[in-house]
């Protein structure tokens, strides 16, 4: 079944909008603290003041206030916006409809940091290419997606930046992992497909929790159109691709937890011509997802995506790529 990304690129543009928040300097108003939250946001300030607590500084908005609605009339600039000096934020209802519960605190999160702890944007990056702080805003620098990873492991290091900008680089951006860790007497074939396709669907074979790894070979072609593969449900907000363009550019998209580009590498010198095959790998090993372009490491993530087990074809524009060797492997010990 072919599937078309355009939905997945009308999705992302959403939440481009989403990141780029903006702030604006304003007046305080009166002398007494207003404590105005809606029951919606509630839960995401309850869970800044318990981090904060976590790193030995108390928040409890008693000196300043708070205020947190929604705004009336559509925005075109940004999610959310923090009025400085008021303790004033504003969201907008329709990103904010849209938005999954991790999307949510990160809004929060980043309007909070504004308000609260007098941050302002940075837009920095840690030495493995990945934002350096989750306070990342507008104007984005050319060539750098908007989602913030702060899943998993990651967490840790976004929320203590968070609270203190002077944080040391974490340990993971060094993590590298090998392609050739597993050789075939650790894979068992479930999916094994070595003629060319113009595009498959295939089911996992095994239980998503279980160490598996998914494969194919793809050519692009002379187009410029977007291949490669998904994996997860049929719908884009609940899975992974993995997909590059005869330009060399590679992208990392997903769904669940952190909607948008997760990783675009515009020009990854790994990858051959548009008129060659590129092997694609996702790798699961034990909690981490490992990602390898031509038996090359270039990305690993460690939270779960959705227990569903679709493998397909993933394209967009008039291009017929070319697919061979569609492997589905569980991997043993």
């Amino acid at each position: 079944m072919l599937i078309a990304i355009h939905d997945f690129m009308k999705r992302l543009s959403s939440i481009i909008l989403l990141g780029a928040v903006s702030f604006f300097l304003a007046a305080c108003e009166g002398d007494t603290p207003n404590y105005n939250v809606e029951l919606e946001f509630q839960q995401y300030v309850d869970r800044f003041i318990e981090e904060a607590a976590k790193r030995g500084q108390t928040i409890d908005f008693t000196d300043s206030g708070l205020s947190i609605q929604f705004r009336d009339a559509v925005s075109k600039e940004s999610g959310g916006v923090c009025y400085l000096g008021q303790h004033r934020i504003e969201i907008e209802k329709f990103f904010w409809d849209d938005a999954n519960d991790s999307q949510r605190e990160g809004l929060i999160f980043h309007e909070l940091g504004h308000c609260e702890l007098d941050r302002r944007h940075r837009n920095d990056l840690l030495s493995n290419g990945e934002w350096a702080s989750r306070m990342r805003g507008d104007p984005i620098p050319s060539g750098q997606t908007i989602p913030v990873n702060y899943t998993g492991t990651r967490k840790q290091y976004y929320t203590d930046e968070l609270f203190d900008q002077n944080t040391p680089e974490p340990e993971w951006v060094n993590w590298t992992f090998e392609y050739d860790e597993f050789d075939e007497s650790r894979r068992v074939l479930l999916t094994d497909i070595t003629e060319v396709q113009r595009e498959f669907r295939e089911a996992l074979g095994t239980a998503p929790s279980l160490d598996f790894e998914l494969e194919v070979e793809v050519k692009l072609g002379a187009s410029e159109s977007w291949v490669g593969f998904q994996w997860g449900s049929l719908s884009g907000a609940q899975a992974i691709q993995l997909v590059f363009r005869g330009s060399k550019r590679f992208f990392i998209g997903s769904g669940n937890q952190v909607f948008g580009v997760l990783r675009e590498i515009e020009r990854l010198d790994i990858l051959n011509g548009a008129e060659e095959y590129n092997k694609l790998t996702l790798r699961k090993v034990g909690d981490l997802y490992q990602i390898f372009v031509n038996e090359q490491f270039v990305y690993w993530f460690d939270y779960a995506p959705p227990a569903t087990s679709d493998f397909v074809s993933l394209v967009s524009g008039m291009t017929r790529p070319e697919y061979r060797n569609i492997r589905v492997s569980r991997l043993l010990p």
